[in-house]
């Protein structure tokens, strides 16, 4: 019997106060994983969708792996048929084109959760006892960092400046550990062992993610 996906909700950034890197790569790795299951479904099929996923050009470089490792084998053969009919049409006209805009839908749709919990983030940073909360967490990465601190004012610049600091002295405490328990060939490891990854998204973001 086939499921039909429902179309993804967002997932509060509350919820993501108890698990492990930036908060808000967390909510939209959920939303992009949910949204994409979602609509490799409707390209199977919804044939204007499909079309139109065709005519703009399909994914980005990103979204066109992640998509891959999502879908079933059949999603994927008849989304990338139809974009090697589209370019075969256009060499048989001699309209092939040596540079192409690619408008992935799969970004835009990004973009706009996006900012959404940028601002989600920011009326919740305006209550104390969320403010609390949000100095344990692992905080946000650079890129998401710099984009709030261009939407809010000074107080709340201030505060996630000082809780950054905060945060990024205790995950440099918890590669030290790591790295001293590797090489002491310890296998206690406790909050450090993801530490290393915790690390990576704290100064790139989640993959894929633009500035």
């Amino acid at each position: 019997m086939n499921i039909i996906p429902h179309s993804p909700s967002r997932h509060s950034l509350r919820e993501a106060l108890n698990y492990r890197g930036c908060l808000i790569c967390y909510v939209l790795e959920k939303y992009e994983n949910d949204w994409m299951a979602y609509f490799q479904y409707q390209i199977l099929t919804n044939e204007k969708v499909r079309q139109d996923l065709i005519a703009s050009n399909g994914y980005c470089n990103d979204h066109f792996y992640v998509m891959s490792r999502l879908s079933s084998p059949i999603v994927n053969a008849i989304l990338t048929r139809g974009l090697i009919e589209r370019d075969m049409g256009e060499i048989d006209k001699g309209s092939f084109e040596s540079k192409r805009a690619i408008h992935c839908p799969a970004c835009q749709e990004m973009k706009e959760q996006e900012d959404f919990y940028l601002k989600e983030l920011k009326n919740f940073l305006s209550d104390e006892a969320f403010q609390k909360e949000y100095e344990g967490t692992d905080g946000l990465c650079q890129i998401h960092l710099r984009k709030m601190l261009n939407s809010i004012d000074e107080g709340l610049s201030q505060f996630l400046l000082k809780t950054q600091g905060i945060q990024l002295r205790r995950l440099k405490d918890e590669l030290e550990a790591f790295i001293s328990k590797v090489r002491s060939t310890s296998r206690d490891m406790k909050e450090e062992k993801n530490s290393w990854w915790i690390a990576i998204e704290k100064l790139v973001g989640k993959k894929g993610l633009r500035e």
